[in-house]
């Protein structure tokens, strides 16, 4: 493509080819991040979906909170009241936070039960979110259906690591429900597409890691 075509080919020639296969590529990496984008959104939206449907009777036995935008934790904290109140449990957590500070701003102290709600200091990442999360379940053993919140452009990301990292004996089931983003704004854009990279980049760190370390 960019090596020279003619052999008399002028300086001024190969200028303009250069800048129009650059321009190609340049086209076809942005159109290919525009479809990786779209089916993010859609995978999240089948996955919202999902969760409604099972949940349209029954209430989850936990719901799991992944922190890192705003907008998360009022979001999981609605869906509890919508339950009357599932057990609760928040990962990611920064470490001069506590329930309290977490709940204050939402004026919800007094209608969430603090002996149902648990917050997780150690995860600071996806990955580290997905490990507590784990471990959390199987210390407890008692929740059968999690429901999970995020971000929609995260669901796609936390379903593969859950699914990479799970044991065949982890008798739970996971469901997902994200905030939605609104994409005609610039900024959501950008950190959809910034996670179409995040996404291929822990893809191809799941391929490599051993996560026999993590099996309870």
């Amino acid at each position: 493509m960019f090596g020279p075509q003619y052999i008399f080919e002028t300086r001024g020639t190969r200028t303009l080819r250069y800048t129009r296969n650059a321009f190609i590529l340049l086209f076809t990496f942005f159109f290919i991040y525009l479809i990786c984008g779209y089916f993010f959104v859609l995978f999240s939206a089948n996955e919202n979906d999902r969760s409604q449907q099972r949940f349209f009777k029954d209430s989850p036995d936990l719901i799991v909170i992944f922190t890192g935008q705003s907008g998360r934790i009022p979001y999981g904290m609605s869906l509890a009241k919508k339950f009357d109140q599932s057990n609760i449990f928040i990962t990611g957590v920064y470490e001069k936070n506590s329930v309290q500070t977490l709940l204050a701003p939402l004026e919800l102290e007094d209608k969430i039960d603090h002996n149902l709600l648990e917050i997780d200091y150690y995860a600071r990442n996806t990955v580290e979110n997905c490990i507590s999360t784990l471990r959390y379940l199987r210390e407890k053993k008692g929740f059968k259906n999690i429901l999970v919140i995020s971000h929609d452009y995260h669901i796609p990301r936390i379903k593969t690591i859950f699914h990479s990292i799970m044991a065949d004996d982890d008798h739970f089931e996971l469901f997902y429900s994200g905030v939605s983003s609104d994409y005609t704004d610039w900024k959501n854009l950008k950190i959809l597409y910034t996670e179409v990279y995040k996404y291929i980049r822990t893809y191809a760190f799941l391929m490599i890691w051993d996560t026999s370390e993590y099996s309870l």
